[in-house]
């Protein structure tokens, strides 16, 4: 113990660091999804999983319609919501935009239609934007959204003004999950 109190705080951090990424080495599972040589391997479900999303064949709409897109909504947290009837889509609607608001609650068919909404939350300037931009269905008629972020970058600069994104689109009213994919981006700026 002695010698591991002289030692740099560096070199303890360091043999620790090699220590522990050695022990992770020996549990990865093989590429193959089978055990490795200590026997670990990834779980069966996990494995299956991701041959089932291999086979899928996945079917792009040909367009995506955007119902509503606003980057200063009242959704203070993070969304991926679906909307199936109209009661549900007043009490949303009530959330984006306000209870006070006079902003007109747009028209769906909800006995063929129903709405995806994707909600940033709160962001502390502008610069920030989400947008569902793809929708797939697979075979069984499930739903694969693709939700892009894009954020802020590191070299940007900042309006305070508080925003709250968000993105509801149409899509085929369907009984079958859906699955949110999400992406993430960041905003490219020069240094001046």
């Amino acid at each position: 113990m002695a010698m591991i109190r002289d030692l740099p705080l560096r070199s303890v951090l360091a043999v620790t660091f090699l220590v522990t990424l050695g022990a992770n080495a020996c549990r990865r599972p093989t590429p193959d999804g089978g055990p490795d040589a200590l026997g670990n391997a990834e779980s069966i479900t996990a494995r299956e999983a991701r041959e089932r999303a291999a086979a899928v064949r996945l079917e792009p709409f040909q367009s995506v319609d955007h119902t509503f897109r606003d980057a200063k909504s009242l959704l203070a947290h993070s969304v991926r919501l679906t909307v199936q009837d109209s009661a549900d889509w007043r009490a949303v609607w009530s959330r984006i935009v306000g209870p006070h608001s006079n902003a007109p609650l747009p028209p769906v068919d909800f006995s063929r239609e129903m709405l995806l909404v994707a909600g940033m939350g709160e962001q502390p300037c502008m610069g920030y934007l989400i947008n569902i931009d793809t929708i797939f269905r697979d075979d069984d008629k499930r739903i694969y959204a693709v939700v892009r972020e894009r954020h802020r970058g590191a070299g940007c600069g900042c309006l305070n003004e508080v925003t709250s994104p968000v993105d509801i689109v149409k899509v085929p009213k369907t009984i079958r999950p859906v699955t949110f994919l999400e992406r993430r981006e960041s905003n490219v700026c020069e240094v001046r």
